[in-house]
Parts: C-alpha cells; structure tokens; sequence
C-alpha cells in the first residue's frame, strides 16, 4: 500500500547513477525473497521500458505484478528516477477500473515497481480472437474510459494506451502501466521525453508535447480497434506509422456504423483542440454514466444502432495545446430511460394455467366432508328401517305365534320380558310369606 512504499535513493548530484545489474538479475530473480516478501513465478510481458512478472506474496499467497523498469540510457535514466516519485501520487487513486499501485523499490540497480494483478489477459489477446461484438466493445470501451477519467480527475495522464495495458479479468477490464506517465501541473504541461507506442500515439507527440487529449487521441484509436478489429493508421516503419497519425486522412471500414464514426472522428482530429475537451464528453455523448455508482445504460446497444440518434456533436475548444488553466471535469448528464411497460398478463394465465394449492385443498376438503355426511345419513336410514323388516318377516314365518303374543306388563318396573312376567302385587306378597 502506500504506506508502506519506500523512496528510491538518488546518487548526489553529479555522480553517475549505478548501472543495473541484469545478469545477477536474471541468475536471482527467480529465487524466494529475492523481491523481499515476493516469490516471482513467471512472466507476463513487457515493452519499451520495462519487464513484468507475475509474483505472489509469500505471507498470504495473493497474486502480484512486478515492473522492472529497463533505463540503459543514462539521459533517459536520469530522468525516469527523478520522475519515480510521482508513483506516490498514482498509488493514491483507487478506481475499479484502475490496476492499483502497491508498492516499489530498487534492486541491483533496477527499480521496481509492485501492482495488483488484474489478470493474465489484456485487450490485445482478445483482439486477436477476432472483431468483438458491438455489446462487448461498448462495455470495454466504456470501462477503459471510466478508468482513464479517474487519473485525469487527479491531473494524471497515462501517455501509454493501447490494448497491451489493458488488462481483462472476465468481463471486468482494468487500465495498468500508467505509472510512469507525467505528472501535469499547472506550471508544467509538456513532456520531458517521448514515450507511447506509434500506432495509438497522438501527433502531437511529435513535437514532444501534449495533454489529457493525447490519451483521448489514444482511446479513439482503442475504440477503432474494438469495433473493426483493424488499426486506422499503419506503415512499413515507426515513422511512417506517426507520419500517417499526422497527416493521413481517417477512413471507417463497413463494421463501425455511423452513429459512432462522428464521435470517433472527433476524438481522432489532428488538432487537439478539435477533440473533446475531457472523457466527460465522449461518456456523454454515448448516453453512458460516468460516475462510480450508477449503472452502465448505452443507447447504442447491439441491434439497435441504426433505430438511435446520432451522438452529439462533440465541443471544439479553442485553448492551445499547452493549456495551464486546470481542467475541470464535467459529470455526464443523466439520460432519462424510457417508460417501461410491464407485461403483467402472465399473471392471468398462471392462474388459468395451474390453480393455486390452496383453493385445491379447500375443494378436497369440502368434497371429503359432503361424501362422510352422505355415508352418515344412509347409515342412520338403514338402521331405523331395519326393526320393521323383522318384525314383517316373523309375522309371515310364524302368523299365529305372532298375533296371540301377550301384551308387555310391567313396563315401567323393568320387566319387560314377553309372557310369563309377575306382577308387582304377587311380587310383595311373595316376599311378605318369606
């Protein structure tokens, strides 16, 4: 973290700077510790200045990136060191679209500089898969943007963007290898030595000179790529390369459609202040938030294009190139959706569809309790009927027996046996001789 980041010693004035050692380098590097607290596993890449490798850190396992930074030249060595200072102020801007900044050092002679790791892919490796979809490159583009805005709202600029310095981890794209750009500051604009890479470079580095639409410059060219798969400027050599950015005039292949050829047409004029004034502008004018928080809504999705209004004209200012006034930052206007209409007819057609549980086993219920009062009732009819059959079917076996039968005595005494039965007259005089 920045905290703990340690300040790179310069030799006394006048004194040569120590050369690096690259042969014990490369003997060591791979060695546990010799990054200390680091254990470099392999490499990632590199460029102009530098060489990364892929690292973890060995207290907790977590993945890193190590920068060592290549300054044979001893002009430019000097002052790459002097300008290693302006990492504090990098390591201070925490965007999700940003590789962070952890830590940096020096070792035989070779400064370092330690980053998160935001993964193994970049821009470049999925640009050589092939054209990306129309969704895609929005969503990337808007991504590298986003990050981008966030170094220029710190009056940073990267000077160095290009696919290789975009880093994918899914679908989450981080902007890396921006530690080494120039601090700009109201007493200094312009650059102290040329960098970037020819074929996303703005003209104006020609002249070794430049300002946060160089990186708008480099971004138009991002944004070309994504949408064709193809480089608007190239040549046989570097310098033809920076020729053609200068001077050669900007042709669109069919896949970039037109709603988004005005838009890259301005980020790509020669002139820089023909270009948008600041990232605002082109978030704007692709209907798109540029603020943490809000959700990515773009009017050009894929499928789409042709049925939307063209971008809005991009702002041409009239500040020159070295502008000392600084730049403020404008937050993209909300752009209200349209009214959404919610189909609710589904909910009527579940019901048609399949009944609810509920009503289903009320209707169980009712039809158990009416088939249980029916048996009830039938069992009650049966047994009320059920002495008159006897009583006709003796009287047909037997008809004589049947219609002498003594009548009933005693009822109310408890005897109520048929024929035979003692009165209760007989009964207390027969109790009375005992």
């Amino acid at each position: 973290m920045a905290g703990s980041m340690m300040k790179i010693p310069l030799e006394d004035e006048g004194a040569a700077l120590k050369p690096p050692d690259w042969e014990s380098f490369y003997n060591s590097y791979r060695k546990p510790g010799y990054i200390p607290g680091y254990e470099i596993l392999h490499k990632l890449g590199g460029g102009v200045f530098g060489i990364v490798y892929k690292a973890t850190k060995q207290s907790i396992g977590k993945a890193y990136a190590i920068k060592f930074l290549k300054l044979d030249d001893h002009s430019i060595r000097q002052q790459v060191m002097s300008e290693l200072e302006t990492i504090r102020l990098f390591a201070q801007v925490d965007h999700p679209n940003l590789v962070s900044i952890e830590d940096m050092g020096k070792v035989d002679g070779i400064p370092y500089i330690v980053m998160g790791h935001a993964g193994d892919e970049t821009l470049r490796d999925r640009l050589q898969e092939g054209r990306l979809s129309e969704e895609e490159a929005l969503r990337f583009f808007v991504q590298i943007a986003r990050g981008v805005q966030a170094l220029h709202d710190h009056s940073l600029i990267h000077f160095d963007l290009k696919p290789a310095n975009l880093f994918l981890k899914g679908d989450m794209l981080r902007v890396g290898d921006y530690g080494l750009s120039k601090l700009i500051s109201e007493s200094c604009m312009s650059l102290t030595f040329g960098r970037g890479t020819p074929y996303y470079m703005a003209p104006e580095m020609l002249q070794r000179r430049g300002d946060q639409r160089s990186d708008i410059y480099s971004l138009g060219i991002i944004f070309y790529e994504c949408l064709s798969a193809e480089l608007p400027f190239t040549g046989e050599n570097e310098w033809e390369v920076l020729n053609a950015h200068a001077e050669q005039e900007l042709r669109f292949p069919d896949s970039i459609q037109s709603p988004y050829r005005r838009l890259i047409s301005a980020m790509l004029a020669k002139a820089p202040e023909e270009r948008p004034r600041d990232i605002a502008d082109i978030l704007q004018a692709l209907r798109a938030p540029g603020q943490l928080g809000e959700s990515i809504v773009l009017q050009y999705g894929a499928g789409t294009v042709g049925s939307r209004p063209s971008p809005a004209p991009m702002p041409r200012q009239d500040a020159p190139v070295v502008d000392r006034r600084p730049v403020p930052t404008r937050v993209a206007s909300r752009v209200e959706p349209p009214p959404f209409q919610q189909d609710t007819s589904y909910l009527t057609r579940s019901y048609h569809r399949r009944p609810r549980k509920g009503l289903l086993l009320i209707a169980v219920m009712i039809l158990g309790a009416l088939f249980a009062m029916a048996l009830y009732f039938t069992a009650r009819s049966d047994m009320t009927a059920r002495p008159a059959i006897d009583a006709r079917a003796a009287r047909r076996a037997d008809p004589m027996r049947v219609r002498h039968l003594p009548p009933v005595k005693g009822a109310n005494s408890g005897t109520g046996q048929l024929g035979g039965g003692t009165s209760a007259k007989e009964s207390r005089s027969h109790a009375n001789g005992n």
